[in-house]
């Protein structure tokens, strides 16, 4: 059983996002639900995979890993095949919480590049 959480903030602001753009998280939840990250079309990365050359780097991995931050590139608006063409990514992504092997918090969504971090009230 996977487990997936809201944080307070997100769901207020959701409320208020596109109907595609709400399907398209809906839809991610309910294949996370179902099978955890085993079916995902996106790229998932933990957001302490900062790229080395940003001037935050050190402050910025350090707040991922503090906050156990990850990020979905959740196909909004469309998903492009990388450079590599080994996974797919997306202008916007899902950034959540990975509590644990099988529970998740949702807890922003943002535009990326640049991948900024959520702050802490989004956590509640």
């Amino acid at each position: 059983m996977y487990t997936v959480h809201m944080g307070g903030l997100f769901v207020t602001e959701y409320a208020n996002f596109p109907p595609e753009d709400q399907g398209k998280i809906n839809s991610f939840i309910e294949r996370y639900q179902k099978s955890g990250f085993d079916e995902l079309l996106g790229k998932n990365v933990p957001s302490c995979n900062v790229p080395h050359d940003d001037r935050e780097f050190v402050k910025k991995v350090k707040y991922a890993q503090k906050h156990k931050l990850w990020h979905y590139h959740i196909g909004i608006p469309d998903y492009s095949l990388s450079e590599c063409k080994t996974y797919k990514t997306s202008e916007y992504v899902l950034h959540y919480q990975k509590l644990s092997f099988n529970e998740i918090k949702i807890v922003d969504f943002g535009y990326h590049p640049p991948l900024s971090l959520p702050t802490e009230s989004y956590f509640n």
